[in-house]
């Protein structure tokens, strides 16, 4: 596997170049979302471990980067990115290589941690996903490790829109499991005090996706926010 693939056409990013600090099958992270595009199974762990070496990545983005132009670089992929305790050094390989905006997507269980929101501070753009109100629906939706406790997680968002530099968003993705919850999530992003939310449905697996008013229902109940959703700008790629 490579690390660095794409580019793809980015629904929230544009042309982005994709970089996976993780590169594992089975996927290795700490949740076991119920929309997983790389299935339910894999490895769970919470201990950070290096998986790809970070010049190896930067050799891969200047071989694509000679080829192409791209809006900006996401790190996501096999796995949790912040599992990767190389993480923020692959940062500095990829700023060697381009000046777009780097951008990771994470499940913020890490942002507790010691040392993580100085990290945060290296991305011009986090996206953070929230597809739960409540331990309940959070355990429902995203069956996470048991040390992930989902009111510390909202806390440690919260902490990270106050100190961290990074432009932080959220992403909620919406099943019909979960849209019963979608005014108290707004009232969590509200408390956060995102400015960005992105609103998702797993549209490759059927059965579970929404439709595109359903998104606009839902669109709605987060008034006050720059939204975009799915459906704003369908391609070949969802990513």
């Amino acid at each position: 596997m490579k690390a660095v693939y794409g580019p793809v056409r980015s629904w929230r990013l544009g042309l982005a170049m994709g970089v996976d600090p993780i590169c594992k099958q089975p996927k290795v992270c700490n949740l076991k979302c119920i929309y997983c595009r790389l299935g339910h199974g894999g490895i769970m762990i919470t201990e950070r471990s290096r998986f790809v070496d970070e010049k190896q990545v930067q050799e891969e983005a200047r071989e694509l980067l000679k080829t192409v132009k791209i809006d900006a670089v996401m790190l996501q992929g096999t796995g949790e990115p912040f599992l990767a305790k190389n993480l923020i050094d692959i940062v500095h390989a990829l700023r060697e290589e381009t000046d777009m905006p780097i951008c990771v997507m994470t499940n913020g269980s890490f942002f507790n941690r010691e040392g993580i929101l100085d990290e945060l501070n290296e991305f011009d753009m986090v996206i953070v996903k929230l597809d739960a109100a409540d331990p309940v629906c959070f355990s429902m939706m995203n069956r996470p490790h048991g040390s992930i406790i989902f009111e510390d997680l909202v806390e440690s968002l919260k902490k990270a829109k106050r100190q961290c530099t990074c432009d932080l968003r959220i992403q909620v993705t919406f099943v019909r499991a979960n849209m019963y919850q979608a005014e108290q999530i707004a009232d969590i992003c509200r408390d956060i005090g995102v400015d960005v939310v992105y609103l998702s449905t797993p549209v490759r697996k059927e059965g579970m996706d929404l439709n595109k008013k359903d998104m606009n229902d839902l669109a709605a109940i987060f008034n006050g926010f720059k939204v975009r959703t799915i459906f704003d700008e369908r391609s070949a790629d969802t990513s």
